[in-house]
């Protein structure tokens, strides 16, 4: 669990969309430095609207995972994670009894009671008995956790927001959790056998923590049952133009020299034939964010070979990407059609820089006719 700032208000995103203030929380999200595809977010508003887990699939990077951590951001929510890999078990994630608590509970009743009448014994032992599967010694994992500030904020519904549930790299899950899963995602309960109430949670949909579930479609095909309790989006790799939208508003410290050469370099290698693994937008953040730290201002191939460990991740890659490294600097430092002129549209010094370069446009009416044709 990631918890809120308490010293910061909480804003219930769930109330938002149900109000009709969905723009509000758009805004609120692309402050938190994370640009929302439309077509992801309308999908996400309607989660929320229906009461249903929100399940996103695609490719490594595409930004899955950091969306419902700039939602956490925005809207200052705790954040439950369960993230998926071999040999997770149930326990971690609903909840398991404090065994040794409890043995000590019942040792410390069994010495009280050792010279006790017969009566008296037996009604001091029934009860400790009957006292150990208290709340006082159950341990939630953290989606059982996440039900449970559920119920908790509902009863402060004006100053509290559930919570959100992140279910990462579900792929990773196996049959037997997501079964597990299947009772808290319809009727927002965790059943709990021989806790007094039996259950935790809340069954109120509108009060329920807001569930993201994530997959990268590696490992196995989610069940049925489980997809079916989900509102479902796909994460495309974004275009070109959208990935400079959230380069420019994720790394808002780089100059515009620097967002044009790493767009146009990860532009480059995603053209180069025979690589298994593209770089993605995880990728060229990670760029940008190294170009504005270095204060980077020009490329050369020593420079530009600085840079390869982030976007070459196996040494055949690099290999490949070496041959091509003339290729790759040219394409980083001339003129990209797209790259160039979204940033001439948005930035008048880039402008500029491309009507003196005298090279490609030989009016600035004819760069403002590119440009609205974009």
């Amino acid at each position: 669990m990631i918890p809120h700032d308490t010293t910061k208000p909480q804003i219930n995103p769930r109330r938002l969309v149900l109000e009709g203030r969905e723009r509000e929380l758009y805004e609120l999200i692309c402050q938190a430095a994370y640009v929302p595809e439309e077509q992801n977010f309308s999908d996400f508003c309607q989660s929320l609207k229906s009461g249903r887990a929100w399940l996103v699939s695609g490719t490594r990077g595409s930004g899955k995972t950091a969306f419902p951590e700039a939602l956490s951001a925005a809207c200052n929510l705790t954040i439950c994670i369960v993230a998926g890999r071999d040999g997770l078990k149930q326990e971690e994630i609903l909840y398991d009894w404090d065994r040794e608590e409890q043995k000590e509970w019942m040792q410390e009743h069994l010495r009280l009671a050792k010279n006790l009448p017969e009566p008296e014994r037996d009604r001091l032992l029934k009860r400790a008995r009957r006292e150990k599967w208290k709340r006082d010694f159950l341990i939630l994992g953290e989606m059982g956790l996440a039900y449970d500030l559920a119920a908790q904020a509902a009863r402060e519904p004006e100053t509290k927001a559930p919570p959100i549930l992140l279910l990462d790299e579900s792929d990773k899950f196996g049959a037997s959790i997501e079964d597990s899963m299947l009772m808290p995602l319809e009727r927002g309960l965790v059943y709990v056998p021989r806790l007094q109430g039996g259950f935790i949670g809340i069954s109120d949909w509108t009060a329920r923590p807001v569930v993201v579930t994530t997959s990268n479609d590696l490992r196995h095909e989610l069940s049925a049952p489980f997809v079916s309790r989900h509102v479902f989006s796909r994460f495309n790799t974004p275009s070109l133009e959208k990935e400079l939208e959230i380069l420019r508003t994720r790394c808002p410290q780089a100059s515009v020299s620097q967002l044009a050469f790493a767009a146009k370099l990860l532009d480059a290698v995603r053209g180069v034939a025979g690589l298994e693994d593209y770089p993605s937008l995880r990728e060229s953040i990670d760029v940008v964010n190294a170009f504005e730290r270095d204060h980077l201002v020009y490329l050369d191939e020593t420079v530009l070979l600085r840079y390869f460990c982030y976007f070459v991740k196996t040494s055949e890659a690099q290999e490949l990407l070496k041959l091509q490294l003339d290729y790759l600097l040219l394409a980083a430092t001339a003129f990209h059609p797209v790259v160039d002129l979204w940033l001439a549209a948005r930035d008048e010094n880039w402008k500029t820089m491309l009507m003196t370069s005298g090279s490609v446009f030989a009016t600035e009416r004819e760069l403002d006719f590119q440009i609205s044709h974009l």
